[in-house]
């Protein structure tokens, strides 16, 4: 009912810290699909190329979110915006109308608004929680030294996966490559370009070390772990059947593979946090 009354399931995030511009969310939605993928770097031995630092016992702040007075004053407006009329007169949020619009959940304003600060705070935990798993992530990778030059072919396959990644958004938007670089990301071609050789560079060092913890940890993905995330994404409504998804090829089968040993990688960083 909470989230019916508001009539929009997020809180304004104008106020939230991980909020960015449009360019560079496309970029970072891009890059993801390469930069933590560990499979291909299995391939070779990890530890030809990487030097593991510490990534066991590792501490980083873990933030939390306090609703201000201004980020619920903001929702107040939106919700009764949203309940305008025709003619543009907007409602006084009171008692009565919070009575009104949940259909008696709420007696009063104040009960409103304390439900509203609980859902705004796990909301936005959400956030957090995955800004903890990049922090500590970003720290393992850092303490990492890279002993070796990285095969000329593995950082071009990084490049490459990021140009397929690239063209199927822009397909999936039904614009070109060139006016999807321009148009979502503010780039000039040449600008992207060079930028996907800067993440390859990232991507190759954050596959390494990945593939370097799942080696020392005796960490893989099982075919229990694969039905278990097709069965998910199934279950979300990303694909009608696991026959769907099997008919994405061989290389979606990869990027899962690749993401579920990513993920395992990094719970474990996580329990092995401070």
């Amino acid at each position: 009912m909470l989230r019916g009354c508001r009539k929009k399931p997020v809180p304004n995030r104008s106020s939230n810290p991980f909020e960015r511009s449009v360019a560079s969310s496309v970029l970072v939605i891009i890059m993801a699909v390469f930069v933590c993928g560990c499979s291909s770097s299995q391939q070779i031995d990890p530890d030809e190329y990487i030097k593991l630092g510490q990534y066991k016992g590792l501490h980083v702040d873990r933030s939390s979110y306090e609703v201000t007075e201004e980020a619920m004053q903001d929702e107040l407006e939106m919700l009764a915006n949203a309940y305008a009329d025709p003619d543009g007169n907007v409602p006084e949020i009171t008692d009565e109308f919070i009575r009104e619009i949940s259909e008696g959940s709420f007696q009063d304003l104040a009960a409103y608004k304390a439900a509203l600060a609980d859902q705004m705070r796990s909301e936005y935990d959400e956030f957090y929680d995955l800004q903890y798993y990049e922090d500590l992530w970003n720290l393992a990778v850092d303490n990492a030294e890279v002993i070796k030059d990285f095969p000329p072919g593995y950082l071009q396959e990084k490049t490459e996966r990021s140009m397929i990644s690239a063209l199927k958004y822009a397909k999936s938007l039904n614009m070109s490559f060139d006016d999807f670089v321009s148009e979502k990301m503010g780039l000039t071609v040449e600008e992207f370009n060079s930028e996907a050789i800067e993440y390859a560079k990232v991507a190759a060092k954050e596959s390494m070390v990945c593939a370097a913890i799942a080696k020392a940890e005796n960490i893989t993905v099982s075919d229990e772990d694969i039905e278990k995330a097709i069965n998910e994404y199934v279950r979300l409504g990303a694909f009608e059947s696991r026959e769907a998804f099997e008919q994405e090829g061989p290389e979606r089968m990869e990027e899962l593979k690749e993401y579920i040993l990513t993920s395992k990688v990094q719970d474990l960083i996580a329990e092995y946090a401070k």
